[in-house]
């Protein structure tokens, strides 16, 4: 699958609730996207319209140091539920570090940029939700 269906995925938003469209998506229908160049992550999609883009990302472990997830930052606010961790999110602004445990959650408001930082031995997993056009 490719990038252009990053905003209608797995339909268009703005037709799904004007038809009132009820989508099923199951682990093998997610858009799956191996995302940054610099530190590359799995993120699988569930939705991405625009209201909102919500899925999985794994950070995988290994190379020198810890394995990070590109600097971002978005348009709107994100909140981050770690599946299998711990997770650490690096805010660059203020140098500020936040260890996120297995079963807790992590809210970014917009405009924040960060880094999300695996120094596990196994890959962390996150449901995630970004909300660009609320």
């Amino acid at each position: 699958m490719s990038l252009d269906k990053i905003g209608n995925w797995p339909v268009d938003g703005a037709e799904a609730r004007r038809k009132a469209h009820l989508v099923k998506v199951a682990k093998e229908n997610r858009l799956n996207l191996v995302w940054g160049q610099d530190h590359p992550v799995l993120m699988e999609l569930c939705v991405s319209n625009d209201y909102m883009h919500a899925g999985e990302i794994v950070i995988p472990v290994g190379g020198v140091g810890p394995r990070a997830s590109e600097p971002v930052s978005h348009e709107g606010d994100a909140v981050f539920y770690v599946l299998q961790g711990p997770a650490t999110f690096y805010i660059a602004a203020n140098d500020d570090t936040f260890h996120i445990r297995d079963r807790e959650g992590f809210f970014l408001p917009a405009g924040v940029s960060y880094q999300c930082l695996n120094y596990g031995s196994s890959p962390i997993r996150m449901v995630f939700t970004v909300a660009p056009g609320l």
